[in-house]
């Protein structure tokens, strides 16, 4: 029985792995390394030390500085994603990234420098039986007592040991069922031939009024913000593939863009949104090819009406001529499978 629990909980360190190394990410330094509390009396942690799974860093293109994730990886059962299981994972975390940023112990492991990085807590929360369907952030509100309901606790976020200027960020089970649905699309374009088989993409970030893009363009990663926001953008060169007669490379697809959303899709003005944001980084010039790619557990049952709708919308209310009209009619709009990808506790054995 020790067995299978260890090897559940290494299922959200497997998949928490696959998944940012896609969105280039990098693991840095030893992981399941506890570290020493620097403020025991406020921290009261038993052990004098804080817990550390892993943790992750990527050069953010906006704020030009490293960020790094003191991650809590957790596989919980369908029964375990509770509000008093939540506090407890976040106030553990809260309390870690107060130590690790004067830990030089911390930053030593992780090679952390002062100045152009900042550490961040992330609760990777993997539900490993699939059999949460709930709205995860449903656990954070209280429930009174009624007739025939019993009364739950909630999440306080004000009384989270979260000092001023820290952040956590919480990856849930549906945000990752979604991200494992991005890579498997992304795996099926590849092999279709309409989507790089290498690293020839990105993710795009472009300059704002107020922040500009720093970095080398094909290393950016997709930050935890774009990864938990309503959608994101990948650009890629042209698709090529090896033809076995001549042996020779050809294309098998343009060079564009990829647009990933995360939405219900029941009201026509989540795709103008989308409209008006690809206007306005001047992606809609009719020069590339651009893809919607909706993916969700519950879309509308009349998406595309609804999209068709958006793209007569849009035009309208901004005066568009014939040829503007044709560009937005040329979006290729697809829905793709929502997938819940699970782990036998048996075979992550046998993998060890």
């Amino acid at each position: 029985m020790a067995g299978e629990t260890q090897n559940i909980s290494l299922m959200a360190d497997k998949v928490s792995t696959e998944l940012f190394r896609w969105f280039k990410w990098e693991q840095v330094g030893s992981s399941n390394e506890n570290f020493q509390c620097l403020k025991n009396n406020d921290h009261g942690t038993k052990s004098g030390t804080h817990p550390n799974d892993v943790v992750f860093k990527y050069h953010d293109p906006y704020l030009n500085r490293t960020v790094f994730f003191n991650t809590d990886l957790k596989s919980y059962a369908k029964g375990s994603i509770t509000a008093t299981s939540m506090r407890s994972a976040l106030s553990s975390l809260a309390h870690s990234i107060d130590c690790a940023e004067g830990s030089k112990e911390w930053k030593d492991r992780y090679s952390y420098i002062t100045g152009s990085s900042e550490v961040r807590g992330l609760l990777f929360a993997y539900n490993h039986d699939g059999n949460f369907d709930q709205l995860f952030y449903d656990v954070f509100h209280a429930v009174k007592e009624t007739k025939g309901t019993k009364a739950k606790k909630g999440i306080n976020l004000d009384n989270l040991p979260l000092k001023q200027g820290q952040k956590i960020h919480i990856v849930e089970p549906r945000t990752i069922n979604y991200l494992q649905s991005v890579i498997s699309d992304l795996t099926k374009l590849s092999h279709q031939g309409t989507f790089p088989q290498g690293d020839n993409y990105q993710f795009y970030y472009p300059d704002l009024t107020l922040h500009k893009v720093s970095g080398i363009p094909e290393n950016l990663p997709a930050t935890i913000e774009s990864l938990t926001g309503p959608f994101f953008i990948i650009k890629h060169g042209i698709v090529k593939r090896l033809n076995e007669k001549t042996d020779q490379p050809e294309q098998t697809y343009e060079n564009g863009y990829v647009i990933y959303y995360n939405g219900e899709g029941k009201d026509e003005y989540e795709f103008i949104y989308i409209f008006d944001t690809l206007s306005k980084y001047q992606l809609l010039d009719g020069n590339e090819k651009i893809r919607i790619r909706l993916i969700y557990p519950n879309i509308f049952k009349d998406v595309r009406g609804i999209y068709n709708s958006a793209i007569e919308t849009y035009s309208r209310e901004w005066g568009f001529d014939k040829h503007k009209h044709s560009i937005i009619k040329s979006i290729e709009f697809n829905v793709v499978d929502f997938t819940k990808p699970s782990f036998s506790s048996v075979e992550i054995g046998w993998e060890r």
